[in-house]
């Protein structure tokens, strides 16, 4: 008999003020390049709205030891886990024995999840559609009304099917339990190049407590040189850090110890950049060079 437990869609009460996550894609066919993922973009997307940070995404192959190897160690590693495809009706469908075995559990025939397939299949039901309804015994399932099929779940792990529609839909009927404290983000696009400015980016995740993050232009047609992101869940960590790396950046162009490439010294509308800039501290005096070296800089949070 199923000892599987039931919880109503609304979310946890007790939150971390940095949850972290981890995807685990599963499928024969991600790794021979049959099928191109979305799920593991889309998961990462709405994780981190929600305030949760991915720090590790994993693809492997419909193989029952190894699933039950990588789903133990990052339940133990991570706030919540993630699991994409292999909970279909066909042979290789392995996710749901596979996490049984990670956690030394057996499958059980569900006797709602049955129910829910026999009324839907009728005459037509089969063995093949009963491995959806036999799940780990200790599982937990999720229910929603806006489906009448729940997401399953096993301790921290939440398990979702590999087709992106299906896996969106279900996962929108749980999003509201990961909920966290959000990240705030400011960024800058610069005529710089990205070498002259490396070191300064990781001095700053020295001094605060941020995430920075580079990167270089792709095409000719982007108006700047690199993008330079910094992130935290602390609003005024990610301000200072901003103003730290401004006025960095005014000091060593004034010193001459940063060069804007020659195809970027042009006119430009600098009176968005110029507006941010005035709230800063007066060391940044006219900054005329610092305005030529910005081409876009989110207002402070």
């Amino acid at each position: 008999m199923s000892q599987t437990s039931e919880l109503s869609s609304s979310p946890d009460s007790m939150t971390s003020s940095q949850p972290t996550a981890a995807i685990l894609l599963i499928g024969n066919e991600l790794l021979s390049g049959k099928i191109r993922d979305e799920n593991a973009y889309f998961l990462t997307k709405e994780l981190r709205r929600l305030g949760v940070a991915v720090q590790r995404i994993l693809v492997i192959p419909d193989e029952v030891e190894l699933i039950g190897k990588e789903v133990a160690a990052l339940s133990e590693a991570f706030t919540y886990v993630f699991t994409s495809g292999g909970v279909g009706p066909t042979h290789d469908d392995v996710t749901l024995e596979g996490i049984a075995h990670g956690f030394e559990d057996t499958l059980s025939l569900h006797p709602k999840l049955h129910e829910l397939l026999s009324t839907y299949f009728a005459e037509r039901l089969n063995d093949a559609h009963l491995r959806m309804a036999n799940i780990p015994s200790q599982s937990t399932l999720i229910w929603s009304e806006r489906s009448p099929w729940p997401v399953y779940t096993y301790r921290n792990v939440y398990i979702f099917a590999g087709v992106p529609s299906v896996l969106r839909a279900k996962f929108s009927e749980v999003a509201e339990h990961f909920r966290s404290d959000h990240f705030y983000l400011r960024s800058l696009d610069l005529h710089l190049d990205e070498g002259s400015i490396a070191h300064f980016l990781g001095t700053l995740e020295e001094k605060f407590d941020v995430m920075v993050g580079s990167y270089p232009r792709v095409s000719r047609e982007i108006p700047y040189l690199v993008r330079v992101t910094i992130e935290s869940k602390q609003a005024e960590q990610v301000n200072q850090a901003v103003t730290l790396f401004l006025l960095t950046l005014h000091q060593k162009i004034e010193a001459g110890e940063l060069e804007i490439p020659s195809d970027h010294q042009r006119d430009q509308d600098h009176s968005h950049v110029s507006e941010i800039i005035q709230r800063l501290p007066d060391q940044l005096g006219e900054s005329t060079g610092l305005l030529q070296a910005i081409s876009r800089l989110d207002p402070s949070i």
